[in-house]
């Protein structure tokens, strides 16, 4: 388990793959985690409750219970087939639709025709200042060398997560008079009116409304947090500015969609789809651009872009409609496991080990096969080196199976494998539960003599994620894990926007002026817990690293582990009481890639401001054309890194681009953290420096031959600072621009033309 407040993940069991059907007469063919929920139903216990921990379900006003699915459905399918068996449709995103379906009805559900393929909804999770400074967001907000300041104004930020406080004095206005925030949909409460076309959970459409709710829950901050980053004003810190979000003007939309401790037991992937494609009905009907922030990731799925969920978000996305989704914290977890087999290497065998942190040992795997192949899977229970007690073959026959293996203790560890010869992408595909009240060793063997599969882990209980390893121990036989192919099954989709987090503050004081740091993170390099690529397919992911460790932003006002007595208290750095309501409202530290999304989800903001029909390959090629390359990125190929992207989100040369006003920046930052612009140059250029303390720079310039023909101070101040070289009067030609501080120097080769 994760132990930082942000370093939170989700966990999707069966977002699977498809390919077309074209006979209207067929029944819809059902994922593998649809399979095993109807053979669970089928082989429960008495007394086991008709709702399930392991499965996602939604509840309406009448308190008649809901299983949350994604379906597909085929050409001129009509939803009035659905009606008599009671189905709500939510998102329609093109031929995928979410569609919640009465727990009675669900086996009459898979019969009906016209639906190609039915995927259930698994349960999820959340993956948990100087970030305007390290990503040069300052300068875009100041307008420095541009058009106009930029700050979202005209753009809607959508945020779909829990915890959000919305009385928060960072949605207002930078005067803290008007109200920013336009529409929320909290998805779990039944108390009101449901928006259209959904038809469940409660629609709040003005500020009156929004503010005297005042929140969703009270035992979580996440959202209140991201949101800040994305777009929070500041006021109440510093300054009223010191921990200003990115689009700090935008209108923003929350979908809240934490369950309660009643029936909502879980939270799912049709939660998110439906509330991504809600922030954009919204934008569409003020005719806005929007961008869509989703810090929630999934590491278990086929991580090949074609999911339920992909194949939406593909056809929801467009031109002014952007999704930006962190891109998960597995980076050091030996999650995932590839093997590649040949005739001569037909055998792989891995121990399955179960998070401490759960009272019960459960975990799941999934296990992905490769196309026109086929694998076969058994599983022993070992004692030191003494096998007690193994499974017969299980082969890919299009049926769920139970195991009871019975260890030393005369116990047993209970297997469910469900195995599809065939998934929708024409992969094979095992989907495995785990329960183990043994304490002997559970093996996983594959078997095949040709073919690559991959499997990955990870238990979800109570919306909180559980990660075991692979591990290999000291048995000769067996095979360790690795952290490759971490990364968010989600941000495998083709048009979303992945974000690694790199470290961009790890050291902080706090309110009480405590200096505190997050050791073993160097300033500058990548966050050790930030998932890696590539995608099964091949495509690099992430796409684009922005700061993540750490950031501070708005905490909501009712947690209470943020106040005085609060465990997270030492994490606060300032705090504000309202003119308005006399209420205390926070901001504090939190690390994550949950914080390294909406910092890159704001200033897609930004960018949307200066070009509304931005599409998402528009922005992908712009922040890859100008993302910051240094020391600690390395050298970045043109087809990107698995690591990196393509390296840190840089705002301000991504702006430049977008305006069509960049003819060349040099980025440098070793000790020394400076930007330089245009090169070549006509004989003038800028120097941007970012600083963490008052002091005295020299600047110098010397042409080709080693002459200095520039010679000053520079006074510079925290934060971002800029200064102009005119050599209009000297040659043209090359010469160096060497800058001299107390971190360091730097040289920078410039080109006047």
């Amino acid at each position: 388990m994760k132990y930082f407040y942000t370093t939170l993940s989700i966990l999707c069991f069966a977002a699977f793959g498809l390919t077309a059907q074209t006979n209207n007469t067929k029944k819809p063919q059902l994922s593998a985690g649809t399979m095993q929920y109807l053979w669970r139903i089928d082989h429960q216990h008495a007394g086991t409750p008709a709702v399930m921990p392991e499965y996602v379900y939604k509840q309406d006003a009448a308190n008649n219970t809901y299983i949350s699915t994604l379906i597909k459905v085929q050409p001129g399918f009509n939803a009035s087939a659905l009606a008599p068996l009671g189905v709500k449709i939510g998102a329609k995103a093109g031929n995928v639709w979410t569609a919640q379906v009465p727990l009675a009805s669900m086996r009459n559900f898979t019969l009906i025709n016209g639906i190609q393929y039915i995927d259930m909804d698994q349960p999820s999770f959340p993956f948990l200042d100087t970030a305007r400074v390290t990503t040069r967001v300052d300068s875009v907000q100041a307008g420095y060398g541009l058009p106009q300041a930029y700050s979202g104004n005209g753009v809607v930020v959508g945020i779909v997560d829990a915890g959000f406080d919305y009385t928060h004095p960072t949605f207002y206005d930078t005067a803290y008079s008007a109200y920013r925030i336009k529409r929320v949909w909290e998805e779990k409460n039944t108390t009101g009116t449901a928006p259209a076309g959904y038809g469940y959970g409660t629609e709040y459409t003005d500020s009156l409304s929004i503010v005297t709710k005042g929140h969703d829950i009270t035992s979580g901050t996440h959202g209140t947090h991201v949101s800040g980053i994305a777009a929070g004003s500041g006021v109440g810190s510093t300054g009223d500015k010191r921990f200003r979000g990115m689009s700090y003007n935008s209108d923003i939309v929350m979908v809240a969609m934490y369950p309660t401790a009643a029936y909502w037991l879980n939270t799912g992937m049709t939660d998110m789809l439906d509330g991504i494609s809600y922030v954009f009905d919204y934008a569409t009907s003020v005719s806005k651009p929007a961008v869509a922030n989703l810090s929630w990731g999934c590491p278990l799925g086929p991580h090949d872009g074609t999911s339920l969920f992909s194949q939406a978000c593909d056809n929801i996305t467009g031109a002014g409609k952007i999704f930006v989704l962190s891109g998960g914290n597995n980076g050091a977890d030996k999650i995932h496991l590839q093997q590649l087999f040949t005739p001569v290497d037909t055998t792989v065998s891995t121990i399955l080990t179960f998070a401490s942190g759960l009272t019960d040992k459960k975990n799941q795997v999934d296990v992905w096969g490769e196309t026109g192949k086929t694998f076969s899977m058994h599983f022993s229970l070992y004692y030191g080196t003494t096998k007690k007690d193994s499974t017969v073959e299980v082969t890919l026959d299009n049926t769920t199976h139970q195991f009871n293996l019975i260890g030393t203790n005369t116990d047993t560890c209970f297997i469910t494998v469900t195995c599809v010869a065939a998934e929708f992408n024409g992969k094979p595909h095992m989907l495995i539960q785990a329960y183990s009240r043994v304490n002997d060793r559970l093996c996983l063997t594959v078997d095949a003599n040709d073919g690559t599969v991959n499997m990955w882990q990870g238990y979800v209980l109570n919306t909180t994620g559980y990660y075991g390893q692979f591990n290999k121990y000291t048995y000769t036989f067996a095979t360790n894990g690795d952290a490759l192919m971490t990364v968010s099954d989600m941000v495998t989709t083709q048009s979303a926007i992945g974000v690694a987090a790199y470290n961009s503050k790890p050291s902080f004081t706090n309110i009480a002026g405590a200096a505190l740091t997050y050791s073993g993170y160097p300033k500058g390099a990548i966050a050790s817990f930030s998932s890696k690529g590539p995608t099964v397919d091949g495509r690099t992911k992430p796409n684009i690293a922005g700061p993540g460790m750490a950031l501070a932003s708005s905490v909501s006002s009712v947690d209470s582990t943020y106040m005085p007595a609060g465990v997270n208290y030492s994490s606060v750095v300032s705090s504000y009481v309202s003119p308005i309501n006399g209420q205390t409202y926070s901001y504090a530290m939190a690390a994550g890639t949950s914080m390294s999304g909406p910092a890159v989800s704001g200033i897609v903001g930004l960018l949307l401001e200066a070009a509304p029909t931005l599409t998402p390959q528009d922005v992908m090629t712009v922040l890859y054309n100008t993302a910051i390359r240094d020391t600690y990125t390395g050298v970045i190929p043109a087809t990107g890194s698995n690591t990196w992207g393509w390296g840190k989100v840089n705002a301000y040369h991504a702006m430049m681009e977008v305006l069509g006003l960049t003819t060349g920046i040099y980025h440098q930052e070793t000790n020394l953290n400076c930007l330089l612009y245009p090169n070549p140059n006509a004989g003038n250029y800028n120097i941007e420096f970012v600083g963490e303390q008052s002091e005295e720079l020299m600047v110098q310039v010397m042409d080709a031959t080693g002459k200095t023909v520039i010679d000053q101070k520079w006074a510079v101040s925290p934060g971002t600072n800029h200064y102009q070289i005119d050599l209009s009067m000297y040659a043209t030609g090359i010469y160096f621009t060497q800058i001299s501080g107390k971190q360091g120097r730097t040289t920078v080769k410039i080109v006047k033309q």
